[in-house]
């Protein structure tokens, strides 16, 4: 569990993982793993399915990144949890949303806490849908259109969410045909 008041580990068991995914030790979340081994990470993309993505603030006081922006919701998979099950979680506890993302793709990422499994979601917000951000996890929040987005994010933006960014728009799930014509943003592979 997250204190979320200062955004520090409480002791909760996550699992690590080697390169193929196996789960192979159990942990303690916001510490880094054994030398080879990864912990796990689900988050997902909010989109509404007309080219708009949520982007939101981290809080100045949070444990990661703390005041970046970012589009990726989402944390740490417990012990025994599922990919899928945390990001709807992650949804659930940040934005006070019931949803059923989709995966997209897993792939070993560097982060704050050590080398991670992150599974990449995304979803299509409802249109009846409303987001009712955790002061604690979330400053400020907008649907702002996928272009303005790689051309101009706001300033500090997470780096792995501006690439997931751009591999989910040349998948075509983000409401876009494809990737944006950007100027200076490369198309990823």
């Amino acid at each position: 569990m997250t204190n979320r008041s200062s955004g520090a580990s409480t002791g909760e068991p996550v699992d690590y993982v080697d390169g193929a995914d196996r789960r192979v030790a159990t942990g303690v979340r916001g510490r880094r793993p054994l030398d080879g081994l990864f912990h796990r990470v689900a988050a997902t993309v909010v989109h509404d399915g007309r080219g708009r993505v949520l982007v939101y603030r981290r809080p100045d006081l949070a444990r990661v990144l703390p005041g970046h922006h970012d589009v990726l919701v989402g944390g740490s998979v417990r012990s025994g949890e599922s990919y899928l099950d945390a990001a709807v979680r992650e949804l659930a506890e940040e934005f006070a949303v019931s949803a059923r993302p989709e995966e997209s793709w897993r792939e070993p990422r560097d982060s704050p806490d050590g080398p991670c499994r992150l599974a990449v979601h995304h979803w299509r917000l409802p249109a009846d849908a409303r987001l009712a951000p955790l002061d604690a996890e979330v400053a400020w929040h907008a649907l702002r259109p996928l272009e303005e987005l790689l051309a101009r994010p706001p300033r500090p933006f997470n780096p792995v969410g501006r690439d997931a960014l751009l591999r989910l728009a040349r998948l075509g799930v983000l409401g876009t045909p494809g990737v944006p014509s950007v100027p200076g943003v490369p198309v990823p592979q």
